[in-house]
């Protein structure tokens, strides 16, 4: 399996501890230009893993929201 598939698959509370540990690796300047630049990368890719997750989350919301909405609109026009 591809590195990036997997970063796909991990859950979004999981996406955001390793963000969280990379900034606070960052924020303490001690690894070197390439290693920074490393980290900087592989945050950009969880960030982006995270703003997936989210929109995923908001997707499946909004359509159960919906979905809630139809049934009690049904269910109004069956006089339950």
């Amino acid at each position: 399996m591809e590195e990036t598939t997997e970063k796909k698959a991990i859950k979004l509370e999981q996406a955001l501890k390793t963000l969280e540990e990379i900034t606070e690796r960052m924020s303490r300047n001690e690894d070197d230009l390439d290693e920074m630049l490393k980290l900087y990368e592989e945050g950009i890719e969880y960030m982006k893993i995270c703003r997936q997750k989210l929109a995923e989350a908001e997707m499946k919301v909004q359509i159960l929201n919906e979905r809630m909405n139809k049934e009690i609109t049904q269910d109004k026009e069956n006089g339950q």
